[in-house]
């Protein structure tokens, strides 16, 4: 084919050429190079000429799965560093079902290699260049699986593991065995779920659910008690309301309540090693004392009081506290410690 080299132009088209013809400071052979490459580029995507002047002129623009999303208004867009202030202030409380299944939908997902190439999908169309990969045996009704999240940005691993793994728990029954974490990937191992035990999916990605329930419950009390307790650096210690009553009154009381309370359980009832840990636990969060080390053979009380009756009585309440339980100790006291060893249990 002959080539002929001689260019009959309208003034039709060199107005079309215009914008690329002021780019190019009225060079018209750089505006015709610069029009091919625009070319080209189309004709990489659109088969014929006719087409892509069709497709690139249309009024109605073809938009991606996100954008149609967006459009729709089932989703919105939010700036990197606005997104990544929310992850940040939000980690503890998890997704509910409704949210995971608006994203996921159980509907929509019959099978794990769906769920696969879904989030995928997601953590692509949203930027949050993460990669998920999902292992089981059974891809329909596993009964353990494997998730591993890579990418740079932790807010983003955490929180596509979230909705993995809580949408396994929600519709295949699965729980988190093991987590295995490195500087730019998580795994996850999972199970079926052990019918009575707390999920540790919740403890892992909910640890701050009933905080913030409370929390917003009663803003004001919390706001004003977060701004007592740092103005003093915290040198408080709490107390029920009962015993505060009994000790206005001069009278000596077994601070019992709060253990049974929490274990729904007679105190004597309470197995003595999950008491110990809930006696730990509690006075440590109520700041009773600094410090309670659990030991094979006993107790030991760490604590900043420095009037030798004061040590006596805690050494007494301890004492008694211990022999409500059903357990009887011995105990040496110094200006920091109180050292319980265990003699005999009923």
């Amino acid at each position: 084919m002959v080539v002929r080299k001689n260019i009959s132009i309208e003034q039709a088209h060199l107005k079309k050429l215009e914008p690329l013809i002021q780019k190019n400071g009225g060079n018209l052979s750089a505006a015709f190079r610069d029009a091919i490459d625009i070319a080209g580029a189309s004709l990489l995507r659109y088969s014929t000429v006719e087409e892509a002047i069709s497709r690139i002129t249309s009024e109605k623009k073809e938009l991606s799965a996100m954008e149609e999303s967006i459009e729709k208004g089932k989703s919105v867009l939010i700036s990197s560093p606005i997104f990544q202030w929310m992850l940040k202030w939000t980690k503890g409380i998890p997704l509910e079902k409704e949210t995971v299944d608006e994203l996921l939908d159980p509907l929509k997902i019959a099978t794990i290699s769906e769920l696969d190439k879904r989030i995928n999908e997601i953590s692509r169309e949203s930027g949050w260049n993460c990669q998920v990969s999902l292992f089981c045996m059974d891809n329909i009704t596993p009964s353990t699986a494997t998730v591993t999240i890579s990418g740079d940005n932790e807010l983003y691993r955490d929180f596509l593991a979230q909705l993995v793994v809580m949408f396994l728990v929600y519709n295949r029954g699965l729980d988190i065995d093991v987590i295995h974490r490195r500087a730019t990937a998580v795994r996850i191992d999972l199970k079926s779920m052990v019918k009575g035990e707390p999920l540790k999916a919740n403890q892992h990605f909910g640890y701050l659910k009933d905080v913030v329930n409370e929390f917003k419950s009663k803003e004001d009390f919390w706001k004003d008690l977060v701004k007592i307790y740092s103005s003093v650096n915290y040198n408080m210690v709490s107390l029920c309301k009962d015993n505060y009553e009994e000790l206005l009154a001069g009278n000596t009381t077994i601070d019992a309540g709060i253990f049974e309370s929490l274990s729904k359980k007679h105190i004597a009832s309470i197995p003595h090693p999950d008491f110990l840990k809930l006696l730990k636990k509690t006075h440590e969060s109520l700041m009773v004392v600094e410090r309670i080390d659990i030991l094979d053979n006993g107790i030991n009380v760490y604590h900043d009081y420095k009037n030798e009756n004061a040590i006596k009585k805690i050494r007494d309440y301890y004492l008694s506290l211990l022999k409500a339980n059903g357990h009887e100790y011995e105990a040496k006291y110094s200006t920091s410690l109180i050292v319980f060893n265990h003699v005999c249990c009923r």
